[in-house]
């Protein structure tokens, strides 16, 4: 398998978020046998992917070897932090037996990346395939940290499915954004596929709402 590279998107870095993921990342590596984390949320717009991308950038940081998966095969946006010059493979040609050159390293030492790919018709059935269940396995092996960006929960069973193969998972709940009755069904939806739930991060919290400027977490 050959690896193509990208490179990362210039963002003004904000010390205050900056410290947040790595008091997550904290939290997340004094979970025990924690290798593969799904990131998601209930709807889109939360938050979840800008998680996934600072969260697996945090533990890049620290010399874990990462991959971010993006598993959103209806509406994938980890593109949207890398300048990427050409076509690229993902997760969906891979899947559908299309092609093996899928994962990416990046400018960031110890991160690499594997985009959603094309939109295909049947996303439920390629994460559901044994070439899925293969994929993450192999991930499991070579890495120290696999992030899983699903899509949110409320959308469909795609994140669910997505998220089955993983150790844990942290929902990603915006502000003032969607009742706790809706985040609460998809906490449901998740543990009836047999997955834990082990944290919740908090996006565009208050200063005096919270001690932190971007999240709270439980474990």
């Amino acid at each position: 398998m050959e690896l193509g590279k990208v490179t990362k998107k210039y963002m003004p870095e904000d010390p205050t978020i900056e410290e947040a993921y790595k008091l997550l990342r904290t939290n997340l590596l004094y979970t025990p046998d924690l290798k593969i984390i799904t990131v998601t949320s209930t709807t889109a717009n939360e938050g979840k992917t800008t998680t996934s991308f600072y969260l697996a950038k945090s533990f890049a940081e620290i010399g874990k070897k990462v991959v971010i998966v993006d598993c959103d095969l209806r509406k994938g946006t980890l593109r949207k932090f890398f300048n990427i010059q050409e076509a690229v493979g993902g997760l969906s040609e891979y899947l559908s037996k299309q092609s093996d050159n899928f994962i990416y390293e990046t400018d960031i030492d110890n991160l690499y990346v594997v985009f959603s790919g094309q939109y295909p018709p049947n996303p439920t059935e390629l994460l559901t395939s044994t070439y899925f269940e293969r994929l993450m396995k192999m991930l499991r092996k070579v890495f120290d940290i696999v992030i899983v960006d699903t899509t949110p929960i409320g959308v469909g069973a795609d994140g669910a499915l997505a998220a089955r193969l993983s150790d844990g998972v942290v929902m990603v709940v915006r502000n003032n954004y969607i009742s706790k009755k809706r985040v609460k069904k998809s906490k449901i939806a998740l543990e009836r596929h047999g997955t834990k739930v082990i944290g919740v991060v908090f996006n565009r919290i208050k200063k005096h709402q919270s001690d932190y400027n971007e999240y709270y977490y439980y474990g």
